[in-house]
């Protein structure tokens, strides 16, 4: 039994644990080549992705504020038409009054010139009279010039109207050519951002899905975000998690957070949209509540974009808000954006300033309600915008 025992402590280790020979040691090292060199091709592939996607985030934002630009400029040419039409529908009822009266006095100035001047005395009837009407017909012949002129000028200026509608609808013709050409290239732009993500973020549909499960639990907004930056914190930790053991997703962009840097934005931030604000924070609401924030009113089919870099927190139907929108711009403040028609981001997805994150409705008087929140709790959003309200 002993030397039983001895054999088991001297002898077998030599048999099961022989040495690697000279093919094994370089196979072996072969291998961890050949994986050192997987993971800086993964890095260098995620690093070029992400440089993509950045490139195509800038094109995006560009594009965005020409769209924004173009929108402005339909606008102005819509009121524009508008203005003339109305102006040219008061000439015209001004031209047909005038031609009408015109017409009356011609026709008393041809019954009362149907005598000659000299002959009007042998007429039977009170001489005085006849005077009269002989005096009163060249009256009127000065306010038949004038309304005469008046007809000429008016004349003028409906033709003149009618060439500047005319220039007009033109104009907004080929503006809204090229802002459809500009939604085009958008879409465009939004695919390849969407393939280029998809690759690099193959947790979003999870996020998602997550987000949505949140907003089924949540009893308010504030409970809501509150859920959100909970699981947002959770997300982050296994993200750092990852990284450690996977090298390659450093290469991954990850928003560089400075703190304060939302705060010193106060005053200088744009409007999500083009459009005119009807609602101002803490003005009475249609069902007598204090509004939490300010309504803009837009343009159909307006362009919706983010206001300061962010990441979604959440992207879609929620109590009575409509499709929502939650960005998360750190320090605890979030923007809510609610009334669009179609979200064009994802949760889990970063955004930039400008960058374009939905469009409103097709139909007229669009409303797009806006919210900031610091912490959860609401904050007036008027003084934060560089458009004065």
């Amino acid at each position: 039994m002993r030397y039983l025992l001895y054999f088991f402590l001297f002898l077998y280790p030599c048999i099961a644990l022989p040495n690697p020979t000279e093919s094994d040691l370089t196979r072996i090292k072969a291998q961890i080549k050949e994986e050192q060199e997987a993971h800086l091709s993964l890095k260098e592939k995620a690093k070029t992705m992400a440089s993509e996607v950045s490139t195509v985030q800038k094109e995006l934002i560009k594009t965005a504020n020409e769209v924004q630009d173009f929108e402005d400029t339909l606008s102005k040419l819509e009121k524009n038409l508008l203005e003339l039409q109305e102006k040219q529908a008061l000439i015209e009822k001004r031209f047909k009054d005038n031609k009408a009266q015109m017409v009356l006095l011609l026709t008393a100035m041809q019954k009362m010139a149907v005598l000659p001047a000299q002959t009007s005395l042998l007429q039977t009837g009170d001489p005085n009279n006849n005077l009269r009407a002989m005096l009163l017909l060249k009256s009127t012949q000065q306010p038949l010039d004038a309304a005469a002129k008046k007809l000429k000028e008016d004349l003028d200026i409906l033709i003149s109207l009618q060439s500047a509608i005319k220039a007009q609808a033109s104009q907004i013709k080929l503006a809204s050519a090229r802002l459809s050409s500009k939604k085009e290239n958008m879409e465009r732009l939004f695919k390849q951002k969407f393939i280029l993500q998809a690759h690099l973020e193959s947790e979003s549909l999870e996020a998602k899905k997550k987000a949505t499960e949140l907003g089924r639990q949540a009893k308010d907004l504030q409970d809501l975000l509150r859920k959100l930056d909970l699981e947002e914190k959770r997300q982050q930790q296994i993200a750092s998690a990852a990284r450690r053991t996977k090298p390659e997703l450093d290469g991954q962009p990850r928003p560089q957070r400075v703190s304060g840097a939302f705060e010193k934005s106060f005053g200088s931030l744009p409007l999500p949209a083009r459009g005119r604000i009807i609602q101002k924070y803490g003005d009475k609401t249609e069902l007598g509540a204090t509004a939490k924030g300010i309504t803009l009113q837009t343009r159909p089919n307006a362009q919706v974009v983010s206001i300061f870099d962010g990441k979604i927190l959440f992207a879609g139907p929620f109590k009575g808000y409509g499709n929502l929108l939650i960005i998360e711009h750190g320090d605890g403040y979030h923007t809510l954006l609610s009334g669009l028609d179609r979200i064009d981001t994802q949760v889990g997805q970063n955004v930039l300033t400008g960058e374009p994150v939905g469009i409103m409705s097709t139909n007229t008087h669009q409303k797009l309600y806006i919210e900031f929140r610091k912490d959860g709790q609401t904050i007036n959003p008027d003084s934060w915008f560089a458009f004065k309200m």
